[in-house]
């Protein structure tokens, strides 16, 4: 008879442990799970005094000094024990209250199983990493967990100087993709990119699953291919006052295509996010949104590849209706043109004349303005809005 393995012994401080219980019938028999709970500090000694840990889960409900009263309790008598934090929700500042007390990782209720083995298993060395970005781009710091595929949050602090108050920020990643991000009122993308452009701030990265709110859509490369950072500000700049002449031209163009027969919508995107559209009412605009989105991360991950010619479309059939996505403009522009049309409607033998009169629209715009104005102007913004 095989011998049964030790069981992992966690250390509960928390004023609300009902996610303990539901954890503990579930811990299987090859891994289990032995929970200690209390509700503060003083409890919290009191088993230390006890008994033995592996590992310790404090909530982030817990005033600071009893807090900080047990992580240092914990310190005196192990070495290494990991920290978890658990939270009924996150901001930046509770973000960087776990950073302070040097927690291995953040969990939000409910806690599930998979999401507590995966912090305790995942390497010291890793857990809670700290660095300053002196010299190194946020953005690369940001490249190396999304290549990893990582789920946690990236958290920046830059502190207060002369020019602006202490800031920080929060990159939420979910299997190596940004979904979330907040910087001060900055929220989504535009989060993504003020911290991009922040100089020596202090990166923590936190392993876990924070299961925050989806407010960014689009693939990580197009977040950081935005961002000055990844490419020389002359040039940045040039391209994004070719897209501020060619955008009304597409637009305009764009609304035409969506009120094809048979066309069902019609997007503009750029960098995978969506920036522009419509459909009809019989198609959830926010589902076909995602859709192409979706349909784009697969394209650039096609393009990504060692081939010659990768194309510049991607197809795809559900049920009744066929999803186009063909890049616009220069590459580095970053655009693309998402359609839904009905399957095996006659507009889908004249789909690829039309989107190509979009990227002929475009190419006459850059260039009739070229021509007037040497390419003169301020940049435009882009803005998500719908098409008229």
């Amino acid at each position: 008879m095989s011998q049964q393995p030790n069981p992992t012994r966690i250390l509960v401080v928390d004023p609300e442990p009902s996610w303990v219980s539901v954890l503990r019938d579930a811990s299987p028999a090859s891994e289990p799970l032995e929970f200690y709970e209390c509700a503060d500090a003083a409890s919290a000694e009191k088993i230390l005094n006890e008994r033995k840990v592996d590992a310790v889960a404090i909530s982030s409900d817990l005033d600071e000094d009893s807090a900080t009263s047990v992580v240092a309790e914990i310190e005196r008598r192990y070495s290494g024990v990991p920290l978890v934090v658990v939270a009924s929700r996150l901001d930046d500042e509770g973000i960087a209250a776990a950073c302070h007390l040097g927690t291995a990782g953040i969990l939000v209720r409910p806690v599930t199983l998979a999401g507590l083995h995966g912090v305790l298993r995942a390497p010291m060395a890793d857990a809670g990493f700290t660095g300053s970005c002196t010299g190194v781009p946020t953005a690369q710091l940001l490249t190396l967990h999304c290549a990893t595929g990582a789920d946690g949050i990236l958290h920046l602090r830059t502190s207060g100087n002369a020019h602006h108050e202490e800031r920080l920020g929060s990159i939420y990643l979910e299997a190596g993709q940004p979904v979330h991000a907040t910087a001060g009122d900055l929220v989504g993308s535009e989060a993504v990119h003020a911290m991009l452009g922040w100089v020596d701030a202090e990166a923590t990265w936190i392993p876990g699953q924070p299961r925050p709110a989806r407010t960014i859509v689009g693939r990580w490369e197009g977040l950081l291919a935005r961002s000055a950072t990844e490419r020389p500000h002359d040039d940045a700049e040039a391209i994004e006052r070719m897209v501020a002449v060619a955008y009304p031209e597409v637009i305009e163009k764009l609304s035409r295509l969506a009120q094809t027969t048979d066309v069902l919508g019609a997007f503009l995107l750029r960098h995978a996010e969506v920036v522009a559209g419509r459909c009809s009412p019989e198609v959830d605009e926010q589902l076909a949104a995602r859709a192409l989105c979706r349909l784009a991360h697969v394209f650039f991950d096609v393009e990504a590849q060692p081939t010659e010619d990768a194309g510049r479309e991607i197809q795809a059939i559900v049920g009744t209706m066929r999803l186009v996505l063909d890049r616009i403009g220069p590459a580095s522009a970053g655009f693309q043109v998402g359609v839904f049309v009905r399957q095996a409607a006659p507009v889908c033998k004249s789909l690829r004349r039309l989107l190509r009169q979009i990227d002929s629209a475009f190419s006459r715009a850059v260039k009739a303005r070229g021509r007037r104005e040497g390419l003169a102007g301020e940049p435009m913004a882009v803005e998500h809005q719908r098409v008229a």
